[in-house]
């Protein structure tokens, strides 16, 4: 405390003196109360102060405070002001920041948004790189612009940047960007991996899985998925994948249901189905239909069709849940109604029998005909 008192006077003699950069690092100090009485209002001044002298750190921090309101109360409009004014003095945060700005208003105004992302990315923003290649490729605010997009991802992931990292991976395993690419995803992966961060080892295991950038290795996959499954909800529904399938680790249903369960009570939707499909069928485990009903339920909630599909099912068999054809044809519209295609099976077929108490031949032909040009075949002998 001593040291930070000392430190404090030696800022604020050079403030006193004029130096903007002073201002600026008093009004720091002033802010967070190091070697003085924390005084926001106090330390908003500072900053206007120092802003004024033309300091962009200073201008930055100012338009900041205003625009969040956080330290002597919120002026919106001035606070853009100073924002740009430090943008334009060379504060590539500033530029950064205005472009999310303009992409977050109501309605977004992404030209200018490419405008400030791409001055900030040319300073070498990492962020700002990857959201101007985010703009490319959905051709929001520029012309669509699947290279440079990718241009941009590139120049971001290589400066580090995690996220582009892995949106690019997602874009070179469809076909965007150069020769060289692939060898570059598994090399970004495997340095952050190695560090103990848990996404990138996933990712890695999925260069792994589908052989890009590397030698496709089943067994190495299984081993970063596993490595990610300690805290990677997708990882731990992957992994519980390659334990049902046996691909790179020996075949385990019941640690196979253990990992969907951990998947699903994290909250992924596809893992809540594959573990209500294994309590349904009692396959790694006991079975127990009803707590299949569960879950099933709460990925229908999330609007999954598969999961939809699955409760009528068990109302139409009174497995689980007692027998109900009317609950069971709601849930097959449902799941019907997104596609599909063995609930429009189901549908047509309730329909055109009368199964639930609404006979309707001519509706359900028509969900029989969507089911078969869906390909499910068993649709073929209920139209003949």
């Amino acid at each position: 405390p001593a040291q930070t008192a000392k430190v404090a006077a030696e800022v604020r003699r050079a403030a006193d003196a004029g130096l903007p950069t002073a201002i600026y690092l008093l009004g720091v100090l002033t802010e967070h109360g190091r070697g003085m009485p924390a005084d926001r209002p106090a330390a908003a001044r500072l900053y206007q102060l120092a802003a004024e002298k033309g300091l962009p750190s200073a201008q930055f921090r100012l338009g900041s405070a205003l625009i969040e309101g956080g330290l002597a109360g919120q002026d919106i409009a001035a606070g853009e002001a100073w924002m740009r004014r430090a943008a334009l003095a060379g504060n590539i945060e500033a530029a950064y920041r205005l472009g999310d700005r303009h992409v977050k208003s109501s309605p977004p105004d992404y030209a200018d948004a490419a405008t400030w992302y791409r001055r900030a990315a040319n300073a070498g923003h990492q962020a700002a790189a990857r959201a101007l290649a985010s703009l490319y490729l959905s051709g929001n605010g520029v012309a669509r612009d699947v290279e440079e997009g990718a241009r941009w991802l590139r120049t971001s992931a290589n400066a580090g940047n995690q996220q582009a990292q892995v949106d690019f991976a997602n874009l070179v395993i469809e076909g965007a960007g150069e020769p060289g690419d692939r060898a570059s995803i598994a090399g970004w992966f495997e340095a952050t991996a190695s560090s103990g961060d848990l996404i990138a080892a996933f990712n890695l295991g999925l260069c792994f899985a589908e052989g890009v950038g590397v030698r496709k290795d089943e067994e190495q996959a299984a081993r970063w998925v596993r490595r990610a499954a300690e805290g990677v909800a997708d990882a731990q529904y992957a992994y519980a994948r390659m334990l049902q399938d046996g691909r790179g680790v020996a075949a385990d249903l019941k640690q196979a249901r253990c990992w969907f369960e951990r998947a699903a009570n994290a909250g992924m939707v596809d893992a809540q189905v594959a573990f209500a499909e294994m309590l349904l069928n009692g396959r790694g485990g006991a079975c127990l239909p009803q707590a299949a009903a569960q879950w099933f339920k709460r990925a229908a909630a999330a609007g999954h069709a598969g999961a939809m599909f699955a409760i009528g099912a068990q109302y139409a068999n009174g497995q689980g849940l007692s027998f109900d054809p009317v609950a069971a044809q709601k849930w097959f519209a449902a799941a019907a109604e997104r596609g599909h295609g063995y609930a429009q099976l189901m549908l047509g077929g309730y329909l055109c029998n009368g199964r639930a108490g609404e006979h309707n031949p001519v509706a359900g032909r028509l969900w029989l005909e969507r089911a078969f040009a869906q390909g499910v075949q068993e649709a073929a002998n209920e139209l003949s």
